[in-house]
């Protein structure tokens, strides 16, 4: 993006953790900001942070999941703005456990979020973005779409997706002679979100079906422990602030490639040492 001056940003996810940053972000730099959330108070906040910087806002409560939902979004989006520049695919949902214990549910929930919130963003706004002099598409994945994550084995299926999508959309704006789509990819490490509590949006229709008592209790027991640690990790984690800035940044230097945190380079390259030796899979270190 050569500026920011009244460019149109959508932001999914923009009622907490990095969508709010990215969000005010923004803002600050003058553009007018598009706000979806499916929490309906948090995002109403953001929407009070965001017109502190006295531009032009419009808050959609909206599941990314949902197709309908985000059709809606964005058209919502062109009957206020007329145009889209900016959209900044970030909603997202964790979810942990060995894969030997999950239900179908849990994928479900996950991918719906994680996965199609992506898809569906390109979807409908895709279309806005190339019709813009200048247009810039950024959709948060994680260090989880780089290497895997034991315990994780939904959300690292999402993630890898997430960068396999915008790798792909790279290549083909960069090919196209009448695009001018930039495209970014943001894997962060650990930032201090509330994605830890992510199940408190779990629809009803895909929560967990009951198991056996014995099962369900150790289930739980091992859920507890790494909730706690991953909630430790996340109070600790980076500032949203920090990786938003990092956004704007990469979006001004038309940079695909954002990773908040340089240090997992070394797991990146480890896992990729063993993809091109064919060698079996190893132990990352953990980010709880």
């Amino acid at each position: 993006m050569e500026r920011f001056q009244d460019r149109v940003a959508v932001v999914t996810g923009a009622g907490s953790g990095i969508g709010r940053a990215i969000a005010l972000a923004c803002a600050e730099r003058g553009c007018k900001v598009v706000l979806a959330d499916v929490e309906a108070q948090p995002l109403a906040d953001t929407e009070a942070e965001v017109q502190k910087f006295d531009v032009e806002t419009l808050a959609v409560e909206t599941d990314v999941g949902n197709a309908e939902s985000m059709a809606a979004l964005a058209d919502a989006t062109i009957a206020r703005f007329g145009a889209v520049h900016i959209l900044c695919n970030n909603a997202g949902v964790g979810g942990g456990g060995l894969i030997k214990n999950q239900q179908l549910v849990d994928w479900k929930w996950i991918i719906d979020v994680n996965l199609w919130g992506v898809i569906h963003g390109l979807q409908y706004f895709l279309p806005h973005l190339c019709l813009a002099e200048e247009a810039h598409v950024v959709s948060t994945a994680s260090v989880a779409g780089l290497y895997s994550l034991p315990g994780l084995g939904p959300y690292n299926a999402t993630k890898y997706g997430v960068v396999a999508m915008m790798e792909t959309l790279y290549v083909e704006m960069a090919q196209d002679p009448d695009s001018n789509v930039d495209v970014s990819v943001l894997c962060p490490g650990v930032v201090n979100t509330n994605i830890a509590t992510a199940q408190r949006n779990r629809p009803e229709s895909l929560r967990r079906e009951r198991t056996s008592a014995g099962s369900k209790k150790v289930n739980r027991d091992e859920a507890s422990k790494r909730n706690a640690a991953i909630a430790a990790a996340l109070e600790a984690g980076k500032d949203p602030a920090e990786v938003a800035g990092l956004v704007i940044e990469a979006m001004a230097a038309r940079r695909f490639w954002i990773l908040s945190h340089p240090e997992h380079l070394q797991d990146i390259r480890q896992r990729n040492d063993a993809l091109h030796a064919l060698t079996d899979p190893t132990l990352p270190r953990e980010l709880f």
